[in-house]
């Protein structure tokens, strides 16, 4: 079973994540916010993160770099994020993301691009 890391100040977008990815058959865990976060990716294996960028203290960018730093860029990230402006999709590839989702999204989107991430499209 694939593990997916889901990342999200927002405890809404969070539940509906983890609901919408354990239903599709993946086993979540959730971290709500970046230094949760980058402790559990470096204790446990994720096959994906996905990632919000606006969060307190911590944002998104800067997990992915500090994540890229410590696993090698070994782990693929997906921002999960309602700012879709060239400048943050540059500084999200530019800090070790693969992918922007753009809130808000539907679950057949989330499922799509996690599947396509993982190589398992339904």
């Amino acid at each position: 079973m694939k593990r997916i890391l889901v990342v999200d100040d927002d405890p809404d977008i969070l539940t509906l994540e983890r609901k919408i990815l354990e239903k599709a058959g993946y086993d979540v865990a959730t971290a709500m916010d970046g230094r949760s976060a980058v402790g559990l990716a470096c204790v446990a294996d994720f096959d994906l993160i996905l990632l919000d960028v606006m969060m307190p203290g911590m944002d998104g960018f800067e997990v992915s770099r500090e994540l890229l730093d410590k696993k090698g860029g070994a782990l693929p990230i997906v921002f999960v994020t309602a700012r879709d402006d060239s400048e943050s999709m540059r500084e999200g590839f530019r800090s070790g993301g693969s992918v922007f989702l753009s809130k808000p999204f539907t679950a057949t989107q989330l499922i799509r691009i996690v599947g396509d991430m993982l190589g398992n499209r339904a």
